[in-house]
């Protein structure tokens, strides 16, 4: 019986502090990373951040980038990255950031590698305040801004404003 009620106090101690993660975060980054259900036509971004904190190391943008590669803590989101991804350097100049990663499989499309720079991009942006981000992988480079990011479906309401 005393073995039951230690679980159950132990229990109650752990799990009250699992909500409300963020108010009790010193500071708080926001993650951007792929929805892991995600349905085409959506209102909803292919996108979503999560909250991690920074604590101590909130202008250190290799560290924070190293951090990102450990990947969502909720099973609702995915990491848009291959497993074993490397962050080679992460450098802001001015108002334009630089990550150079490990170079990517040969097995990731375009279409995928697109994707993981927009991730990478939202995050950066808000980490730094920064207007570009560059994504460099092997051979492949892709420059993104926020006028670059479309975080909806919006092939619906192309169709519906071409058909009218």
């Amino acid at each position: 019986m005393k073995r039951l009620l230690s679980l159950l106090i132990l229990s109650a101690l752990l799990f009250s502090g699992c909500s409300g993660q963020s108010q009790h975060m010193k500071e708080p980054v926001t993650f951007y990373y792929l929805r892991s259900q995600f349905e085409y036509g959506s209102t909803q971004s292919i996108m979503d951040g999560e909250e991690w904190e920074s604590s101590g190391h909130r202008n250190d943008l290799r560290y924070l980038m190293a951090l990102y590669l450990i990947g969502p803590s909720s099973e609702e989101l995915r990491s848009p990255l291959p497993l074993g991804t490397r962050i080679l350097s992460a450098e802001q100049e001015g108002s334009s950031v630089t990550l150079t990663l490990s170079e990517m499989p040969a097995a990731m499309t375009d279409a995928a590698f697109s994707l993981a720079c927009s991730c990478l991009t939202r995050t950066c942006m808000g980490l730094t305040q920064a207007d570009s981000v560059s994504v460099v992988s092997g051979t492949r480079t892709v420059t993104m801004g926020a006028d670059n990011l479309i975080l909806t479906d919006s092939l619906d309401t192309i169709d519906t404003e071409e058909a009218q």
